[in-house]
């Protein structure tokens, strides 16, 4: 039988267990949040298409994790009870029954309570969890590219271009260059601070609860205890590991919506430059081709169309050859311009390969296990939250969950 050194108060577990429950109420708008906010796919459409299947996909995987650790708290509160039941009473029956409620320490986890003044550490006070509502900037859809799509609606000469375009090329440039931008590019922000808070969610549970146990770990003594000490130890890591998980999520979305800002950035101001130079040189070549000065007037007059009937202009070989040349000044502006939407492309494919590179920590092996005693003296409870931690690093200590019945 293993001899209990040393037992916290009946006042001490009481506290600890109504600690966890707490962590336990915290969890519950946690889990909710990974249903809405962070699989809101709003907007998700065109170059950001693929994303409408792996937001809900990722988002699910935490929604999961995040229910474990609900159910865990609940067990850990029971055992705990058990435990603080069964070691006011000494017998071997006693002893047998409770050696296995934790599991083992298997050897890596220090023993607090032989550290002077640990108790003095740690605390049962609770710390309030702030879900912070996402916000949605309009620097992308509202903003830069609302402003070029407000050229279109007083620019006869554009339409008038781009009929000239798709009756020599078969295809509209406006549709080329605008089809693409379809989607609401700002939803990335918004997904970035919904990972990002619950990310600081997770940290401070995982720290409430890293600092409880320790307090009660600290008055505790025994086979028992040092199983207990390196049970809180996974779990306090593993919740921390799904706070590194959400925080990369976050950092995924804003990289590339940080990319794709600068790419928007470029294709609006070519689109800007190609309204007012080689598209306006094409409107007014057209017009001429269809009566001279007559047609060009007319083209800012609102909703007449100087193009109405291109097959009865006059197409000399000399109007022809002007019209070919200004057509194919901009076409190569357009395919241009397509080379950005590629890189937008290849940008939004980082989402995909990122959103895999943090799934992967769900299986992953369980790294080893260190202590949580080198963990609190080296970086202190919340220590997720310094600047200096990296979430990269943190993420696979997903794996390090107790498993839930």
């Amino acid at each position: 039988m293993a001899t209990v050194l040393n037992v916290p108060p009946t006042e001490d577990f009481t506290a600890y267990t109504g600690l966890v429950s707490k962590q336990g109420d915290h969890l519950t708008p946690m889990v909710a949040w990974t249903t809405k906010e962070c699989a809101e796919v709003d907007g998700l459409d065109g170059l950001l298409s693929p994303g409408k299947t792996i937001v809900p996909k990722v988002a699910d995987l935490f929604d999961g994790k995040l229910k474990q650790c609900q159910t865990g708290m609940g067990q850990i509160r029971s055992k705990v009870t058990t435990v603080e039941k069964e070691l006011r009473s000494q017998d071997d029956t006693n002893a047998t029954a409770i050696s296995t409620l934790f599991g083992t320490s298997a050897g890596s986890a220090a023993d607090i309570s032989a550290i002077p003044g640990a108790s003095l550490l740690g605390n049962f006070t609770d710390e309030d969890v702030t879900l912070k509502a996402p916000s949605k900037p309009d620097t992308i859809s509202t903003g830069m590219i609302g402003g070029v799509k407000q050229a279109l609606k007083g620019g006869s000469l554009i339409w008038v271009a781009d009929k000239m375009y798709k009756y020599v090329t078969g295809s509209s440039f406006i549709d080329q260059l605008f089809k693409p931008l379809v989607g609401d590019w700002d939803r990335l922000m918004y997904l970035h601070d919904a990972y990002d808070t619950l990310g600081d969610a997770c940290y401070t549970v995982a720290g409430t609860l890293r600092k409880g146990s320790w307090k009660i770990g600290a008055e505790w003594q025994g086979d028992t205890a040092e199983a207990f000490d390196t049970y809180l130890f996974r779990w306090t890591m593993g919740l921390g590991g799904i706070g590194d998980g959400t925080k990369e999520i976050a950092k995924v979305f804003k990289d590339v919506y940080e990319t794709i800002t600068t790419l928007v950035t470029m294709i609006v101001t070519k689109i800007s430059a190609a309204f007012e130079g080689c598209i306006k040189d094409l409107a007014i070549e057209a017009a001429k081709t269809i009566g001279g000065d007559v047609a060009i007037e007319a083209i800012g007059l609102g909703p007449e169309d100087p193009l109405a009937d291109i097959a009865a202009a006059a197409w000399t070989a000399y109007r022809m050859e002007k019209i070919y040349k200004k057509v194919k000044i901009v076409v190569a502006a357009v395919n241009e311009i397509f080379t950005l939407y590629g890189q937008i492309k290849t940008a939004v494919e980082k989402i995909t390969s990122g959103i895999k590179a943090v799934e992967s920590a769900f299986s992953s092996p369980m790294p080893s296990i260190g202590s949580l005693v080198d963990d609190v003296e080296q970086r202190g409870f919340d220590f997720e939250k310094n600047k200096s931690w990296d979430p990269a690093a943190g993420t696979a200590r997903i794996a390090m969950l107790p498993s839930v019945s």
